[in-house]
């Protein structure tokens, strides 16, 4: 039962990861690199 979880866990990590980049994709398109720079600048620092 652990194995099901544990791909479970890995499926979810990766359809995360897949619609952050989606998301940033979008997000440079209509704003440009900039825009990414800043918002990871305020969330980070």
């Amino acid at each position: 039962m652990t194995a099901g979880w544990r791909s479970l866990l890995l499926w979810g990590v990766a359809a995360l990861a897949v619609a952050a980049t989606a998301v940033s994709f979008v997000l440079w398109g209509r704003n440009g690199a900039a825009y990414l720079v800043d918002m990871v600048e305020t969330y980070c620092f």
